[in-house]
């Protein structure tokens, strides 16, 4: 009996296992690996082939994603420079960088506040698709994604970072049947990376001084953690739904893909990224163009930079106490650095405003070029010790009238159409067209005082608006711009010398050398003429000597003093200046008498001049010094 038993037995075991179909042979070896299913557990060739394709499309998009995301941040699509990966890496020194600077920098969110969405959604994107990837697809197919953020993105520890979510998620002990709880261990790393990455720098906690900056300067961050969730859950809600079917996967993702890029150029702009790098780089706040700065930094590249032979054979001079060649390099290395810098602005506004004709920065943009334009360097603060780079910029250059002229005349709501007009007049007149500089600065000082900059023309998305971000002082330039009518109208048409001193005056900088000289060389060929008091007034302000001016002021106030009813804009200057000398010397031992003699200068121009520039200013004066010596100055 056994042995027939076994020789069955052993005959059933050697017969073949009946054929089945193949979805009960798939169904079986599901249930032999139930235990975890990604993508790649349907071995067909057509799902196979469907996962490899959708992968690569996903990864297409998601290097495009990191490449707008560079470009949000610094205005440059591709950048493979050594530069462009050490800098973000760093965390240590002066340059050290952080997520914040996303917030800050190009495009500032208290500026445009919807841009905190567009970022959120962005780094939601570039955190949540790799993790999603390493849990459907399994770690290795994650890591291409993880080195898109390194390479395309330039972000070193936010792809380090994910290198680390990506392991945790899709290996044991962490890897579960329940995915979103994976995805959520994956998270814990990015969470860490967003507390140290966005801890605001003293510089940053300036900028945000008030809860709702400060809402705005984490608002990204917050929305980025949040949409994260939200879309690692839907996409692994939708994978079990269709058992994993890879074809399901990719359309998710590129949606999610394609919602900050609508966002942003449905709601933000690029014309909002191109010119907040302007304005960055090339506005009145921009370090390039500052006003006043310590020229240590442009001596110590001549010194120590390429030129370094040149710089030897200066030495025998520099030993021997001659500095002049040293002088006059250093002179010129600076102005040429300027010249680059002004050439390098000129461009950047030229293609904005060819690439955004119709942007509502346009008026700015036409500002910063002309601004650029107009930038002269102070030779004299260069010349003296320690050396200065001062910028000006209120001696308008002939190369910009026409871009003054084009914000003049195409913008004329524009708060900035006050400068525009000041410096098309000055150039007019430079040029002897005095009746229409005069037309000029009327249709300025005739339009409506334009609101400062802490107060936006128009709404939030108005043409012509300028927003609180821009250093603009229209008041100063309306200021300057009723100087230089008075001036016009008081000394044009003179009965014996006409307007040509009028005219050359115009020429002349007041920052060059031997500006005073040039106008002791006026004075002289027009004495007794309208501009004449005008000319010693502005010649007794180029005296270094504090009191010398101060004797030269006094003798010029009596010399100066119209005998009739006649205004006589220039003695008025030199008397104001005078009142302003004697006033600041009242903690001196005569301070008293002192203090009453610039009173009593004031109270004199307000009576003979009170329809000037220097009239007005001395009642303001009196205003807050002595009300009662304006009620006697001003009653009849």
């Amino acid at each position: 009996m056994l042995p027939e038993t076994s020789a069955a037995e052993a005959s059933k075991a050697r017969s073949p296992e009946p054929q089945r179909p193949p979805e009960q042979r798939a169904a079986t070896a599901g249930v032999a690996v139930r235990g975890y299913v990604d993508v790649w557990s349907r071995t067909g060739a057509k799902y196979r082939l469907r996962a490899v394709l959708l992968l690569v499309l996903n990864f297409g998009l998601f290097c495009g994603l990191c490449i707008f995301t560079h470009w949000l941040h610094v205005a440059r699509t591709i950048d493979f420079s050594w530069e462009s990966y050490v800098g973000p890496a760093t965390v240590w020194g002066g340059q050290t960088q952080n997520l914040n600077d996303f917030v800050l920098y190009p495009i500032n969110v208290q500026t445009t506040p919807i841009h905190a969405v567009v970022l959120g959604l962005l780094v939601a994107s570039i955190v949540g698709v790799p993790i999603v990837i390493s849990i459907l697809y399994r770690t290795v197919c994650a890591l291409p994604f993880v080195a898109a953020v390194l390479v395309f993105g330039h972000l070193p520890w936010m792809a380090l970072t994910l290198l680390l979510s990506c392991v945790l998620a899709s290996r044991p002990p962490f890897r579960m049947n329940f995915r979103f709880g994976s995805a959520l261990v994956g998270l814990i790393p990015v969470l860490v990376y967003l507390f140290l990455a966005t801890r605001a720098s003293p510089e940053q906690i300036g900028l945000m001084s008030t809860p709702m900056q400060r809402s705005l300067l984490m608002a990204p961050w917050v929305l980025a953690i949040v949409a994260t969730s939200g879309l690692m859950g839907l996409v692994l809600v939708i994978s079990r739904a269709v058992d994993y079917r890879p074809g399901a996967v990719a359309p998710v993702m590129a949606v999610m893909f394609a919602m900050p890029l609508l966002l942003f150029y449905t709601l933000v702009g690029a014309d909002e990224l191109a010119y907040r790098v302007i304005e960055a780089e090339y506005g009145p706040r921009s370090s390039r163009f500052e006003p006043v700065r310590d020229a240590g930094e442009e001596i110590r590249a001549l010194v120590h930079g390429t030129q370094r032979s040149t710089f030897d054979e200066l030495l025998p001079e520099i030993w021997g106490g001659r500095l002049d060649a040293l002088k006059r390099q250093i002179r010129d290395q600076v102005a040429h650095s300027l010249l680059a810098d002004r050439a390098e602005a000129y461009e950047a506004c030229k293609f904005f405003l060819a690439d955004h004709p119709r942007s509502r920065y346009v008026p700015n943009v036409l500002f910063i070029q002309a601004r650029a334009l107009d930038t002269r360097l102070h030779e004299r603060r260069l010349s003296q010790a320690p050396p200065t780079r001062e910028l000006y910029f209120d001696f308008p250059h002939a190369q910009s009238e026409p871009v003054w002229a084009a914000l003049f005349r195409e913008h004329p709501s524009s708060p900035l159409r006050v400068a525009a007009g000041l410096r098309l007049a000055q150039l007019q007149l430079r040029r002897g067209q005095i009746d229409r500089a005069i037309q000029t600065l009327d249709a300025v000082l005739d339009a409506p005082a334009a609101p400062s900059a802490t107060q936006p023309a128009g709404g939030v998305f108005a043409r012509d608006r300028l927003d609180p971000g821009f250093d603009f002082d229209a008041r100063s330039y309306r200021r300057e711009a009723e100087w230089l009518r008075e001036l016009i109208v008081l000394n044009r048409g003179d009965p014996h010398f006409g307007d040509e001193a009028l005219v050359a005056l115009a020429g002349l900088d007041p920052r060059r050398r031997l500006f005073g000289e040039r106008l002791l060389i006026l004075a002289e060929k027009a004495p007794g003429g309208l501009l004449y008091d005008n000319l010693m007034a502005m010649w007794a302000d180029t005296i270094g000597d504090a009191k010398q001016r101060e004797g030269v002021l006094s003798a010029l106030a009596q010399r100066l003093r119209p005998a009739d009813d006649r205004v006589a804009d220039g003695w008025a200057q030199v008397m104001t200046r005078l009142a302003e000398i004697e006033l600041r010397a009242q903690d001196a031992p005569d301070g008293g008498e002192a203090r009453q003699r610039g009173i009593e200068r004031l109270r004199e121009l307000v009576q003979r001049v009170p329809d000037t520039r220097w009239g007005r200013a001395a009642r303001e004066r009196l205003a807050h010094l002595a009300p009662v010596a304006l009620e006697t100055a001003v009653r009849p």
